[in-house]
């Protein structure tokens, strides 16, 4: 969603979309607020375990996957920072 582009210094900012946002939420009278309480307690009443997001069950799953690769990750990091100046980069073309 971006915003409407009405004056000529109008932009496509941070800011703007930001301001942008803000107006939509209260046209609409909706507020923004993080849910994770709303979630335990819906948890709490079906008595059933919090599981959270999809996102963050990946990222623990991903983890938990790459770990049998812990030191090839870390000579992989290793050199990509050797490699964050140009003149290492260099060496490798």
């Amino acid at each position: 969603m971006a915003p409407i582009i009405q004056e000529p210094n109008d932009d496509l900012s941070a800011r703007t979309h930001r301001e942008y946002l803000a107006g939509v939420l209260e046209t609409f009278g909706k507020a923004l607020s993080d849910n994770c309480s709303v979630n335990k307690r819906l948890a709490t009443i079906m008595q059933v375990p919090l599981v959270g997001c999809a996102s963050h069950r990946l990222n623990l799953a991903v983890r938990h996957h790459l770990e049998q690769y812990e030191e090839d990750s870390a000579i992989v990091q290793a050199l990509m920072v050797k490699l964050r100046t140009l003149k290492q980069s260099a060496k490798l073309r």
